[in-house]
């Protein structure tokens, strides 16, 4: 039996901030009292104390930025943390910068105002992952936010300049996701070592960078069957040694497909031939016998998600292992009305993924991509199906909409938050599949107009009937009590 620790983590990939800091904010509210509270704030994925504090001159507002701590449920809670002593701080009258630059881990000696950039990306990236050191890829984080600043400090090793900071925004196309990453970035970095000197700058070019969402060409379900059934057959000119391959794609297509998984989430499947226990909030694999699976349970319901290949079997639900981008969860297979892809798809047999060597390993750059992901996206370019791996997914997401799933499970079941799930991928539906949606909802509501209309005559008709037999009643009564009257005279005779 081997444990699969889950570390607990969120299983959604858009973290709910603004909740997450407000019900944050309100345990803090708990503590100290108005005018000696901090509260904490997020904005461009920073966060920040704020409290009123009185240097001795008057009082001021302080908005203190915490360097490396970023906007994520764990930053949060360390946020919190940190607010709690800062409240206790200033309830003692103790507060001071010095004391709060050392709780955030930051050096605010003399030494460090005279640093050149290069120095402080150095000693800003030391703090920036020992903060994330749990994350699973803070190198992505730090490729994106940092890399064209450190390319830039390489060549010119002299301080932040109105220049530099110029220089590497612009090395960035306007209106771009990578843009905003940099001046996220240069936020944090002149938050960590409280330059306000650039601020206006970098707001200047982020109120100007108005990122379009990139055009997704998502499949519907009828050319997602027509790809699976036409698209993999071997090309004339195919060398002997690569036609199992064609199998092996057309495999994890379907498994795409059919689960809404990322790529490299096919590759971290817990459960397609061994059961799993969800146990004290840990996964644990299975691959015992009867007797021996029940030892391992302990007071207290634990649950088993059966094998995939597992005869008994019904609902298919698979498990996707920690290593992956939203870390352990359950996704259910969602098929078009009518049609069940578990088995149209061929996907009971045993694990046919493509036979790529090493397939997680991290690739680019800033090692952002696994090669079975690389791989993966090649195939579909040279195939030209129309539409990349990854839109199996948003379709998936739709199919679920179109179909009525619950959508807080379809939000489990894909690894998003309710937010996403719903508003960002709904936008993306073809218009033939929107017609089709409101086609369906426009029949249903005639539907039950009419049955309405037959429930309204009915019950006037129920009514009537009621009437009549009331009428009925009444005059079966009125001669009773006649009958009555004539017995009770005869009596007195």
């Amino acid at each position: 039996m081997a444990k699969l620790v889950s570390e607990q983590l969120p299983n959604d990939g858009g973290y709910h901030i603004p909740q997450l800091v407000e019900a944050a904010n309100a345990r803090l509210k708990q503590i100290g009292r108005q005018g000696k509270r901090a509260t904490i704030a997020a904005k461009n994925g920073s966060l920040t104390i704020r409290f009123t504090y009185h240097d001795g001159k008057d009082n001021s507002q302080k908005n203190l930025g915490l360097g490396a701590i970023g906007a994520s449920p764990k930053g949060i809670l360390e946020a919190e943390r940190i607010a709690g002593l800062v409240t206790g701080q200033l309830m003692a009258g103790r507060f001071d910068l010095t004391w709060f630059n050392q709780q955030i881990g930051k050096d605010t000696s003399e030494q460090t105002k005279q640093l050149t950039c290069k120095e402080m990306l150095e000693q800003y990236k030391k703090h920036y992952f020992k903060q994330r050191k749990d994350n699973k890829t803070p190198e992505n984080g730090w490729y994106k936010m940092y890399s064209r600043l450190e390319k830039a400090a390489a060549v010119d090793n002299k301080p932040l300049s109105s220049s530099l900071i110029k220089q590497t925004i612009e090395s960035t196309k306007s209106n771009s996701a990578s843009r905003k990453e940099v001046l996220n970035g240069l936020t944090n970095l002149l938050g960590f070592f409280e330059i306000e000197g650039h601020k206006a700058l970098i707001e200047d070019y982020r109120r100007n960078n108005k990122v379009k969402p990139k055009p997704l060409n998502v499949p519907t379900d009828r050319r997602i069957m027509e790809v699976y059934s036409k698209g993999f057959a071997p090309a004339y000119n195919a060398q002997k040694k690569w036609l199992h391959r064609y199998s092996q794609w057309q495999f994890l297509f379907g498994l795409l497909a059919t689960y809404g998984l990322r790529i490299h989430e096919a590759w971290h499947i817990a459960n397609w031939d061994k059961p799993v226990t969800l146990k004290d909030g840990d996964w644990v694999t299975v691959d015992v016998g009867i007797d021996e699976e029940i030892s391992v349970q302990h007071e207290g319901k634990n649950e088993v998600i059966p094998a995939i290949l597992d005869l008994s079997n019904k609902n298919h639900i698979l498990c996707i292992k920690h290593d992956t981008k939203t870390g352990f969860r359950m996704t259910l297979p969602i098929s078009p009305e009518g049609h069940d892809w578990i088995k149209e798809f061929n996907l009971l047999q045993p694990l046919n993924l493509p036979d790529i060597e090493n397939p997680m390993k991290r690739m680019g750059e800033n090692q952002s991509c696994s090669k079975g992901t690389s791989k993966t996206a090649k195939w579909f370019n040279k195939k030209g199906y129309g539409f990349k791996a990854h839109d199996l997914r948003h379709a998936y997401s739709i199919r679920g909409h179109v179909l009525g799933y619950n959508p807080k499970a379809l939000a489990d079941s894909s690894g998003h938050s309710l937010r996403m799930s719903g508003n960002n991928y709904v936008q993306y539906m073809k218009l033939e599949t929107k017609l089709a949606n409101l086609l369906k909802a426009s029949n249903q509501q005639q539907e039950n107009r009419s049955q309405l209309k037959v429930f309204k005559t009915e019950n006037a008709s129920l009514k009537a009937q009621l009437l009549s037999k009331d009428n009925e009643i009444e005059l079966l009564r009125t001669k009773l009590k006649m009958y009555e009257a004539i017995a009770e005279n005869k009596n007195r005779k």
